[in-house]
C-alpha cells in the first residue's frame, strides 16, 4: 500500500516561545498539529532573526533579515522596519524552502500587507487566521478576504461584522488556551500567604502593557472601590511590563497622580537569571536577585522574560478577582485562562469582550462609553470606572454559591470553546477542507486544460477529415480495427478520426490506419455536427455512426460524399 503524502502546512505568527498572546497560541497549535499523520507543519517565526538556530520539534525559520545591507535600508523607513519585524523580507526564502501547501498565517491582518503581490501568493493555498478588534471593520480584513481561500478571524465580534459587509464565508476560531496548565490549585492559601497576601482581596489583571489595556480606568476604579471600602484590605495586582512607558502606560506616574502610591498597587518581579518569581509593590527595574546573588537581572515581567504556565497559574490563584478593561481586542487570552484558573471574571463588553463578558460565559460586563480613535477614528470603548467600581462590589458581596456556579459556568466555558482541542479540530477541518478544494480545483483545471475537439481537428483541414463514431462496446471497436484499412483505402486523401469512449483507446490506438483517437461526445451522435447542413460548416467531410441503429435515418443521410463499399478482411 502507497503511503499518502501529508499536507505541508507552513504556519507564520509570533515565535512560539514568546511569552505573548500569539506566541502562547503558536506553540499550543503547533504542538498538536504536528502529532496529526496528515500534516507537517513548518513554523515562520516573527520575532526571530532569519538564519538562527531555533530548537522546534519542527522546522523552523526566524523571519527578520540578517543580513547587514536590508538592516541598514530598513532602519532609514519605519513602515519598513515594522514590515520586516513580521517576515516581509524574508518570507519568500522560506516560502521556496518549504514549498508548503498551504500558508496559515496568525497575525493582525496588516501584517500581512502586500504579500498578494508576491510570486508565491497564488501558487499557494491560503489561510488567514486574524485577530479584528474594532468598527469599522479594517480596511485591509475586507481587502484581503476574497485573496484567500479562507478568512478566520478570532472572535464572533468579528465574524458578525464581516458577514453584515458580505462576507459569508468568514468563520470564528478562538485562539487556543492550555487549560490543562491553569486550574485551580490546593495550595491557594498557601501560595497567598508566601506572596504576604493571606488576608487581601487580590483583584488581578494580566496584559501587555498598551496603550489599548485601559490602565488608568482600572487605577480610578480600583480607587473608587478602596474609597467606598475602607475597611477592606484590597490590592491590584498588575502582571505587565512597568517598566514600558515608550508603547504603554507609565503605571508609576499614574500611581502618583491618583494617590495609589500606598503599596495597594503590585507588580510580578521576575529575576532574568534564576527564574525566580515574586510579587510586591513596585521598586523600580534592574534590580539584583537576593536568591541568586546576580545584579541588576530583576524587572517587572516583560514579553522577552515573563513566567512560565506554572507559574502564572499560581498568580491567578491568589486572586480573587480578575478584572480586563480595555479599548478593543483580537481575544485576550488571558481572560479565558483566569477563567480556567478558578476566578470569576470582568470584562469591557465590547469588541472580542462579548464572547467572555456574560453570566452564561463565567463573566461580569463592564459598562463602557465610546470613543474615537484619533489616528484610525474607529469606535473604542472606555471603560467606565464606576462600572469596575460596582462589579468590583458585586463580587465583593457575593455569597459562596453564587461564586461557585459563575466560576463552574466559565471554566466550562472555556473548555468547550477556547480549549486546544477545540480549536485545533476546527483548525484542522479548515486545513484539510482547503487541501480538498484544491484538488477538486486543481481536478477541474485539468480537466479545462484537457484539448477540445477543435484542439484535435486544427492540424487537418476540413475537407480531408473523415469521422468513425463508434463509443458503446469493446467488441464493435475490436472489429471496427478490421474496417479502418479498407476505408483508408477508399479515401487515400483523407484523415481517420475514431470517436470512441476512453476507456476503449487502447483496442485501437495502434491502428496504422486511425490517424487520431478523440474522445466521445453525444453531440457526437448528430450528423447535423458532424458533416453539417445549410449554411452549419460540419466538423468533418463524411462521417460514419456504425453504432446507431438502421432506423434512425441520419445514420445513413450523408452528404453524399460517402463510398460504403466496406469489406471485412
Amino acid at each position: 500500500m502507497m503511503s499518502r503524502s501529508k499536507i505541508k502546512v507552513l504556519v507564520q505568527s509570533n515565535y512560539s516561545r514568546m511569552v505573548t498572546g500569539f506566541g502562547k497560541n503558536m506553540k499550543n497549535i503547533l504542538l498538536a498539529l504536528h502529532k496529526d499523520p496528515d500534516i507537517e507543519v513548518f513554523e515562520a517565526a516573527n520575532g526571530v532573526q532569519y538564519g538562527r538556530d531555533i530548537c522546534t520539534p519542527w522546522e523552523s525559520y526566524g523571519t527578520y533579515p540578517s543580513d547587514q545591507k536590508t538592516l541598514t535600508e530598513i532602519e532609514k523607513e519605519p513602515a519598513r522596519k515594522r514590515a520586516a519585524q513580521y517576515g516581509f523580507y524574508t518570507i519568500d526564502k522560506i516560502v521556496e524552502k518549504v514549498k508548503p501547501d498551504i500558508f496559515l498565517g496568525i497575525e493582525d491582518v496588516w501584517a500581512f500587507r502586500e504579500y498578494e503581490k508576491k510570486s508565491w501568493w497564488n501558487e499557494t493555498r491560503k489561510i488567514i487566521w486574524t485577530t479584528l478588534d474594532s468598527l469599522p471593520i479594517l480596511d485591509q480584513a475586507i481587502e484581503m478576504e476574497p485573496k484567500c481561500d479562507q478568512m478566520l478571524v478570532w472572535a464572533s465580534f468579528a465574524e458578525k461584522a464581516m458577514k453584515e459587509l458580505g462576507h459569508e464565508t468568514v468563520e470564528t476560531v478562538h485562539g487556543a488556551v492550555d487549560y490543562s496548565h491553569f486550574k485551580p490549585l490546593d495550595n491557594r492559601e498557601e501560595l497567598r500567604k508566601l506572596h504576604g497576601l493571606q488576608k487581601d482581596f487580590v483583584i488581578g489583571f494580566v496584559f501587555k502593557n498598551q496603550l489599548r489595556k485601559s490602565v488608568p480606568n482600572l487605577l480610578e476604579g480600583f480607587k473608587k472601590f478602596k474609597s467606598k471600602n475602607p475597611e477592606v484590605p484590597a490590592k491590584l495586582l498588575l502582571h505587565t511590563d512597568w517598566g514600558e512607558e515608550h508603547h504603554g502606560w507609565n503605571i508609576p506616574r499614574y500611581l502618583k497622580e491618583k494617590d495609589l502610591e500606598d503599596g495597594s498597587v503590585l507588580a510580578t518581579y521576575v529575576c532574568h537569571k534564576c527564574d525566580d518569581y515574586f510579587v510586591q509593590p513596585y521598586f523600580g527595574e534592574d534590580k539584583d536577585c537576593s536568591p541568586c546573588g546576580s545584579k541588576k537581572s530583576v524587572k517587572t515581567k516583560n514579553s522577552g522574560k515573563g513566567v512560565g504556565e506554572k507559574e502564572l497559574n499560581e498568580l491567578y490563584n491568589m486572586m480573587d478577582v480578575y478584572c480586563h478593561p480595555f479599548t478593543s481586542g483580537g481575544q485576550e487570552l488571558p481572560i479565558q485562562e483566569a477563567k480556567a484558573a478558578g476566578l470569576i471574571t470582568l470584562v469591557t463588553d465590547y469588541s472580542c469582550g462579548t464572547d467572555s463578558a456574560y453570566e452564561h460565559q463565567g463573566g461580569i460586563p463592564l459598562d463602557w462609553n465610546e470613543y474615537r480613535e484619533p489616528s484610525t477614528q474607529f469606535i473604542k470603548a472606555t471603560t467606565c470606572p464606576d462600572s469596575i467600581c460596582e462589579r468590583l462590589q458585586q463580587v465583593y458581596e457575593m455569597d459562596e454559591e453564587s461564586k461557585s456556579k459563575l466560576i463552574e459556568t466559565g471554566k466550562k466555558y472555556v473548555q468547550e470553546n477556547f480549549s486546544v482541542q477545540n480549536t485545533v479540530e476546527r483548525l484542522k477541518h479548515f486545513i484539510k477542507s482547503v487541501e480538498l478544494r484544491t484538488k477538486k480545483n486543481d481536478k477541474e483545471e485539468s480537466e479545462d486544460q484537457k484539448p477540445s475537439l477543435e484542439d484535435f481537428l486544427k492540424d487537418v483541414p476540413l475537407k480531408n477529415r473523415i469521422a468513425v463514431v463508434l463509443p458503446r462496446s469493446a467488441g464493435d471497436v475490436l472489429m471496427a480495427n478490421s474496417l479502418m484499412e479498407n476505408l483508408y483505402n477508399l479515401y487515400p486523401n483523407k484523415k481517420i478520426f475514431f470517436v470512441t469512449q476512453p476507456e476503449f483507446y487502447d483496442l485501437i490506438n495502434d491502428n496504422p490506419f486511425v490517424y487520431k483517437v478523440i474522445p466521445y461526445s453525444e453531440s457526437l451522435d448528430n450528423m447535423h455536427v458532424l458533416e453539417g447542413r445549410g449554411n452549419h460548416e460540419g466538423l468533418f467531410d463524411i462521417a460514419f455512426l456504425p453504432h446507431c441503429m438502421t432506423q434512425k435515418t441520419y445514420s445513413y443521410n450523408h452528404n453524399g460524399k460517402d463510398k460504403t463499399q466496406f469489406r471485412l478482411r
